[in-house]
């Protein structure tokens, strides 16, 4: 037997694979009937829609087979998505690679097997739409037609409904963004003018007049803060559903994050410690990461008074573990497990800083958008840690 090499591709493929949803997904009516049309029309027992993970290969959807799923090593699809069309074997034990196959000499005994790969829109091979057979055949030109159309059809279904629920989120956002921004921007200008109308009127005096307008220029401030971030978001949809996953340094990247938190961490006796190793590299979105570390060490510093704010870093397979700590104030963890729930309520900082929420809500889209997860841990007077996951 003979093993598949591993695509040069391997980890952005596997990055697809999870990003698209449907692994380990339940059974579903869509893909079972495309698997059923499949059978029916190459005249074989078998059919499955195969998606091949880093040590496995799981199956969506299955007709005349029992298992859920088998070992990558000896996957046939494993062969299948390393190639640009149709893999057909019309006699395994005449293929070197597959005559002592455990599958072929054992049970479901493969004997043909057809397998039409599952290209995403980005070019990326997830798996097939395969049939297989207990005796030798092959494939007709229809067949064959017919076997590329349905497997097309598998990630449309899948690109589709991705689509669907950004569009529905998207939409969700903005509603609460616009709703944010019509009150808390309105606030300090409101303010501002009713500060200068009463300058005018003689009602206050200069002294007044520059002490009122002095606690107003933290609500302008915010107001600022919030406003980038729109515009960052904004920025990021423009190009929906087109991140730029390139190779960068997290080092450096955590560095220059520091480097322009440094004024507001000095003046609250904050310390920013960088404990990415050097060299450290990351294949993401450089700009999308870039806006969740920053909004968060912004929030740290918050509610961080003369303490210290790290960020570090653990590898697990593909995936990228990092935290962000402080030393602040923390909070109940009621509060913590809701934090980015949706809830744009804020608190107020250590120094009285005051926030919309609307960058935490911003920061877990994003999240989501690189196909992570973000959680948070807090004591009261301990600090909070916010981990994410890539």
């Amino acid at each position: 037997m003979i093993s598949a090499r591993i695509p040069e591709n391997e980890s952005v493929r596997l990055s697809a694979l999870h990003e698209i949803g449907l692994l380990d997904s339940p059974q579903e009516a869509e893909f079972d009937e495309i698997v059923k049309f499949a059978s029916m029309l190459c005249n074989t027992p078998i059919s499955l829609i195969s998606l091949v993970d880093s040590d496995r290969q799981w199956f969506k959807a299955r007709i005349g087979l029992d298992v859920d799923e088998t070992n990558r090593d000896v996957s046939f699809c494993s062969h299948a998505i390393l190639q640009d069309q149709l893999f057909e074997i019309r006699d395994t034990i005449l293929d070197n690679r597959f005559a002592d196959n455990p599958l072929v000499v054992d049970d479901p005994s493969i004997r043909f097997y057809a397998g039409m790969p599952l290209v995403t829109s980005g070019g990326d091979r997830l798996g097939t739409l395969c049939v297989i057979d207990r005796t030798p055949g092959e494939l007709s030109e229809k067949q064959r037609f017919g076997l590329k159309v349905l497997a097309n059809n598998v990630i449309k279904i899948a690109e589709l409904r991705i689509k669907n629920k950004e569009l529905y989120y998207l939409t969700e956002t903005q509603k609460r963004i616009i709703s944010i921004l019509a009150h808390d921007v309105r606030n300090p200008l409101a303010s501002i003018k009713n500060i200068l109308e009463l300058k005018q009127s003689e009602i206050l005096d200069a002294e007044d007049a520059a002490e009122m307008i002095k606690m107003v220029t933290g609500q302008l401030n915010n107001t600022i803060e919030m406003v980038e971030n729109v515009v960052s978001w904004g920025q990021m949809h423009l190009k929906f559903g087109q991140l730029n996953l390139v190779d960068f340094d997290l080092h450096d990247l955590v560095g220059r994050i520091f480097g322009s938190e440094t004024l507001n961490s000095v003046a609250k006796g904050n310390r920013l410690v960088n404990n990415i190793p050097y060299g450290t590299i990351e294949h993401s979105d450089e700009r999308a990461l870039e806006f969740i570390l920053r909004n968060l060490v912004s929030n740290a510093n918050k509610f961080t008074q003369n303490g210290s704010i790290s960020i570090d870093i653990k590898r697990a397979g593909i995936k990228t573990i990092l935290w962000i700590s402080d030393t602040g104030v923390g909070m109940p963890q009621e509060k913590a497990v809701t934090l980015f729930s949706g809830d744009v309520t804020s608190t107020l900082g250590t120094n009285k800083e005051k926030g919309s929420g609307l960058g935490l809500l911003l920061v877990k889209e994003f999240v989501e958008r690189l196909n992570g997860s973000i959680a948070v841990e807090s004591q009261i007077n301990r600090g909070t840690t916010i981990r994410i996951e890539l």
